[in-house]
């Protein structure tokens, strides 16, 4: 898909935003039965391409609110590298990703200031999803980046059905040296039926 856009086209947004997420690609490697891009079939959508991407963000007059990356899981994009380091740099870039990417090949692509600024909360921000995780692969990637120097932290929405869970691996990364944090269940839970759960991304 193509997008054409005129060099002078800036998008200034409402002055009451202060969000911006760009959904790279609705795929996933994870699948989980719950997640809404899956259940409102926008997993099937098609991409645009990298070049495409670069001119609408810089297109951007964001007053300085972070371009958040996202999905689906934005690094499974074809160009995702190449998107990362053509935006303009004076744009602030936060990812939000479920880390089972390559992490040497993403430290190889990206420096850590390029995901870094003075925000109270990390700039990678993880989605820890129980029913398609393992906690400690993922601690341990995350300590990996921590240590490369990362502004990185997981988030985990509090599920009902994985309430006990989460608070334990809290406590755990909390004690590593890393930054967890939970975001409120939004949706429906009935534990003889059907699970779902929509969080908003933050």
């Amino acid at each position: 898909m193509e997008i054409e856009m005129s060099e002078s086209t800036m998008l200034t947004l409402p002055e009451d935003y202060n969000y911006i997420g760009v959904f790279l690609t609705f795929r996933c490697q994870l699948h989980c039965y719950y997640c809404i891009n899956r259940i409102n079939n926008l997993e099937m959508r098609g991409e645009i391409n990298g070049a495409a991407w670069v001119r609408i963000i810089n297109s951007i007059y964001t007053r300085d609110i972070p371009i958040t990356l996202q999905g689906g899981e934005p690094t499974v994009h074809k160009d995702f590298y190449y998107i990362v380091n053509n935006i303009n740099e004076e744009i602030h870039i936060d990812l939000l990703t479920n880390l089972q990417f390559d992490i040497d090949e993403f430290i190889q692509n990206i420096p850590p200031e390029r995901l870094k600024r003075d925000a109270p909360y990390a700039s990678i921000r993880v989605s820890y999803h129980p029913v398609a995780m393992k906690y400690e692969d993922i601690k341990a990637r995350t300590l990996k980046m921590l240590d490369r120097g990362y502004h990185i932290g997981i988030w985990a929405v509090m599920h009902p059905q994985y309430e006990g869970l989460i608070h334990q691996v809290k406590e755990d990364a909390i004690k590593a040296g890393i930054d967890f944090r939970v975001k409120t269940f939004l949706g429906f839970y009935d534990k003889l039926d059907n699970i779902l759960f929509v969080s908003l991304p933050l």
